[in-house]
Parts: C-alpha cells; sequence; structure tokens
C-alpha cells in the first residue's frame, strides 16, 4: 500500500505541475523600460501589445515583422548608432557599422504586418517610422521631430509578398520640428506611379500636400508637409491641398448624457462559480486526467482490490 501510496502522490504532483502550464501561452501583453526587452518582445510573434514604459535608446534598427499594438505612452525611442561606414551624421543614408543590413537606418520598421501605433516619439535615424508592406495605423500624438530624410516612410521592398502598404491616421497629432522642403514629415518610395496614384494618404481627413516627380521616367512620390511654407515648389511639384496642410486635432464629441434608469430591485446573488473561457477548459482536462489516474493506480493495487472486494 506504501508503494501505491507513494505513486499516487506522485501523479498528483505531476499533475499540479502541469496544470499551471496552460496559460503560459495566453501572455499577450510585454510592458518594457529597456532596448533589449522591446526589441525581444518586437520579434516574438505571441506578443501582441507592447507598452513602453520609459524613454530608450537603440543601436540598430526595430523590426516588427508580426501582428502588433505599440504603445508609446509619450515616451521615446532614440537611434544612437552609427550610419554607413561608421558615420554619426542621419543625412548619410545606410545601415550602422554595428549591426549590418540593406537600406536605411529606420527607428522601427513594420514589415509585412498590421502594426499600431501610438502616443510616441521616434527619433535620430534616417527615417522614424516605416511602413513596409505593412498596414499601419497611427493614434494619439506622433513625433516623428531630428530624423535625417523624414518622418514616416511608406514602401514596399523587393520580396514578392510584399503588398502596397497602407496607413490610417485617424484623431492623430503629426509632430515634425525639423520639416523642411527636403525633410518631409511623411513621404512613399519605391512603389510605381500606379501604386502611389491608389494609395489614400490622409491626415485627419486632408489629403497629402504635394505630389512630387522625382526625375524623368521614374515613379512619382507623395509627399506630406504639416507647414505649408515647408513645403518645396517648383515645376516638379503638384500641390494637392495646399488650403489645408495642419488640421486641428480631432475633438472627440461629447458623450450626450443617458437618462437615469429607474431601480430596479437587485436580485439575489448569483452563486454559480463562472468558467474562464481562456483557461477553465484546460484546467479541466488535466485534473480529469488526474483523477482517472488516480483510480486507475488505487484500483491497481491488489491490497486495495481484494480489502474492497472482500
Amino acid at each position: 500500500m506504501k508503494k501505491s501510496l507513494k505513486r499516487i502522490l506522485g501523479f498528483c504532483a505531476l499533475a499540479f505541475a502541469i496544470v499551471p502550464m496552460v496559460n503560459v501561452s495566453a501572455l499577450e501583453t510585454e510592458t518594457v523600460s529597456t532596448a533589449e526587452a522591446f526589441v525581444k518582445a518586437a520579434e516574438d510573434p505571441t506578443v501582441k501589445t507592447i507598452i513602453l514604459n520609459n524613454d530608450i535608446e537603440t543601436t540598430h534598427k526595430v523590426n516588427v515583422t508580426s501582428d502588433k499594438v505599440i504603445d508609446g505612452q509619450g515616451h521615446k525611442i532614440t537611434y544612437v548608432g552609427t550610419f554607413k561606414g561608421g558615420s554619426n551624421d542621419n543625412t548619410v543614408w545606410g545601415s550602422d557599422a554595428a549591426y549590418p543590413y540593406n537600406g536605411g537606418v529606420y527607428v522601427i520598421q513594420a514589415y509585412n504586418a498590421n502594426v499600431t501605433v501610438k502616443n510616441i516619439t521616434l527619433t535620430g535615424g534616417n527615417v522614424g517610422l516605416s511602413a513596409n508592406g505593412a498596414n499601419l495605423t497611427l493614434e494619439g500624438t506622433i513625433n516623428v521631430s531630428g530624423n535625417g530624410f523624414g518622418g514616416i516612410e511608406l514602401t514596399k521592398g523587393k520580396a514578392p509578398d510584399l503588398s502596397v502598404p497602407s496607413l490610417t491616421m485617424n484623431n492623430v497629432t503629426l509632430v515634425n520640428d525639423s520639416e523642411s522642403a527636403t525633410v518631409p514629415t511623411l513621404y512613399t518610395d519605391s512603389l510605381t506611379t500606379e501604386e502611389v496614384a491608389g494609395m489614400n494618404i490622409e491626415y485627419n481627413g486632408v489629403k497629402a500636400a504635394v505630389s512630387y516627380d522625382k526625375e524623368a521616367g521614374k515613379p512619382a512620390q507623395v509627399l506630406l508637409f504639416l507647414d505649408e511654407t515647408k513645403a518645396p515648389t517648383g515645376e516638379k511639384y503638384t500641390a494637392l491641398d495646399a488650403a489645408d496642410f495642419q488640421p486641428a486635432p480631432v475633438v472627440p464629441e461629447e458623450p450626450t448624457p443617458t437618462p437615469t434608469p429607474t431601480p430596479t430591485p437587485t436580485p439575489a446573488p448569483d452563486t454559480t462559480v463562472s468558467e474562464n473561457p481562456n483557461t477553465f477548459d484546460g484546467i479541466t482536462t488535466y485534473v480529469a486526467m488526474a483523477v482517472m489516474g488516480l483510480f486507475a493506480v488505487v484500483f491497481s493495487s491488489k491490497k486495495v482490490y481484494n480489502k474492497i472486494n472482500g
């Protein structure tokens, strides 16, 4: 009987060790305070929401290749690495020496995924934020000041599975203190003229401000400038909406007061234990397995069997 009891206790311990594992995969939100933690969460497809809890600095661009929400909570991510040839000048286009890769240095690159970015400052890179074949949604205040070539780039690489990027900006305040005629707040690149024409880039309902014919025979670009005085002029440029370059932030409508409902008698409390749909079924399965195993072990003991059957 002692041997059977040991087997029973061992099986129960194993069952209880397995049960807590049911809910581990349910962790989908990461709150980060360091660059290392941010990069790790950005590269983990099981993490769906990243909450930034501190200003951080990174020495290479951060690639986001799976569907995510990045909530900066008003914090800043600054690129502090070097550029092509080891330069510290972010107007030199190209990879940093410490972490080489093709293309420019983006503080964050959303690549072939659905990515939402909210309430964040991205600065120090060639470009603050890139949507490379991605569906990008911006919310809250997005500050892309201090980047060498522009704030936001919409582009499509050469990989065959990449689509034309999309951009949604609803109730967004864009900030770019370093905007100039050569440093737009937003621009398109590596897209055909037809792809650019089919894009609907709007900033709180206002179309992008300038269409730019970069070179003869080359695809047109769309450039967005927040300040009309910073937009370039000349025969290569076509103003799309020169009357309203900086729309006012959208103020949410005041909620309509609802009448106070007539109080109704409070029903007796329901003592039924509710199920957690994320964990109950899994825990029930493991507990059932533990109970079945317990009975199997008990009835497999000859002494117990003889005692029961007299």
